[in-house]
């Protein structure tokens, strides 16, 4: 018996089942449902399905492409957000439009930008004490950043004096 023999008495039989060779899916089917062939060119519905799934495969792979791009894109936008960023916080109390006194500044960087001792140049008293942080763009505070200003809100600051006995 021929191949094609084979195959036609396979998709004739009604008590035959075959199983998904995909491992997710392991469902069984009747072979009466398979679109089974043997080694000639494809043609008919198996070759509809072939050329679907290449249009399929092709589709999804320009749209990766895509989607790698664009977060290449996003990426080197966001490195040069961070790096404009740190450098206008170095910068702003020199900037026109800040609102304190670049004296009255002491920079930090790290968790935050500067505490701001006001009134200190200009009068010599300190009349208030603020921590700024400086961002740009649509940049948000960090974790430290968020607790240090809760703990302020909360006035859970206070001073201490270290010294040191020789």
């Amino acid at each position: 018996m021929s191949e094609i023999g084979i195959i036609k008495r396979l998709i004739a039989e009604k008590k035959l089942y075959g199983e998904c060779p995909n491992p997710e899916c392991g469902m069984s089917f009747p072979l009466t449902k398979a679109q089974l062939f043997h080694g000639k060119p494809l043609e008919g519905p198996a070759l509809d399905a072939a050329e679907k799934w290449r249009f399929e495969l092709s589709y999804t792979l320009d749209q990766l492409k895509e989607r790698k791009k664009k977060t290449r894109e996003r990426s080197e936008r966001g490195v040069l957000d961070v790096n404009v960023g740190k450098v206008l916080e170095k910068i702003a109390p020199a900037l026109p439009g800040f609102s304190f006194n670049c004296h009255d500044c002491r920079a930090l960087f790290e968790p935050v930008d500067y505490i701001v001792f006001e009134g200190l140049t200009e009068n010599g008293i300190v009349d208030s004490i603020k921590v700024i942080d400086i961002k740009t763009g649509t940049s948000q505070l960090g974790d430290h950043q968020r607790q240090i200003k809760e703990a302020i809100e909360e006035q859970q600051v206070e001073w201490k004096t270290y010294k040191k006995v020789v």
